[in-house]
């Protein structure tokens, strides 16, 4: 008459230490990049941050997208982490999980963007790739303050399904397809004077190592 209902628990209060951490990070973002961090929390719809902000830095690399980059990490990790338990809940008790996580993560984006750069300079790509980077970066930092509420949600909402694990990685590729869409139409000039490189980078660093971890994720 009743069916038992598997349900796993997941320890929260190492899970709340790193929403708090993600919090202060933006308190501190705010605080401290004021004009920079408004103008990037509504770049997908205006030209003014990349316009403002691409030309007065070297790199990809700085303080502000730095800070951003760990409050991604530590958004994506969360999901794959509650994700993978959701799916898989005997790796509850799996020793390290969550580092593990983090690691193959953090050094996955760091390998591919060294990568990423060695070929720009072999190419002699190094300021398009740049713009490149900046506007793709800006677009991954942003969904990861957009996953915080749906993690909290995720955490502390212990009814989870599947529908809710799946809808969110729907609505990654998604936004990433509107943020190359936006790249595509705010670069046209430059893209179409380079469109054989372009695409080549496109399958051989943005195609191509989604591919390799799928494989082995799934293996």
């Amino acid at each position: 008459m009743f069916e038992s209902i598997e349900r796993t628990i997941i320890s929260k209060d190492w899970l709340t230490l790193l929403f708090l951490i993600s919090f202060c990070l933006l308190v501190l973002i705010r605080f401290v990049f004021r004009k920079q961090f408004s103008l990037f929390l509504v770049f997908l719809f205006s030209n003014k941050y990349e316009n403002q902000f691409i030309s007065k830095q070297d790199d990809v690399v700085n303080w502000f997208s730095s800070l951003l980059f760990l409050i991604q990490i530590i958004s994506i990790t969360i999901f794959s982490y509650v994700a993978i338990i959701f799916f898989h809940p005997s790796l509850v008790d799996a020793p390290f999980l969550f580092v593990k996580i983090i690691t193959f993560t953090t050094f996955f984006i760091i390998i591919k963007y060294i990568l990423e750069k060695i070929i720009a300079v072999i190419l002699d790509l190094e300021t398009h790739v740049n713009t490149y980077n900046f506007h793709k970066l800006s677009i991954r930092n942003l969904f990861g303050i957009i996953l915080i509420p749906v993690n909290l949600v995720l955490v502390y909402y212990t009814n989870g399904n599947k529908i809710i694990f799946f809808s969110v990685i729907l609505t990654f590729f998604l936004y990433n397809l509107i943020g190359l869409f936006l790249l595509l139409k705010n670069y046209q000039n430059l893209i179409i004077s380079k469109l054989f490189y372009f695409i080549l980078y496109l399958c051989a660093l943005e195609i191509a190592p989604y591919l390799v971890m799928y494989k082995f994720l799934v293996k």
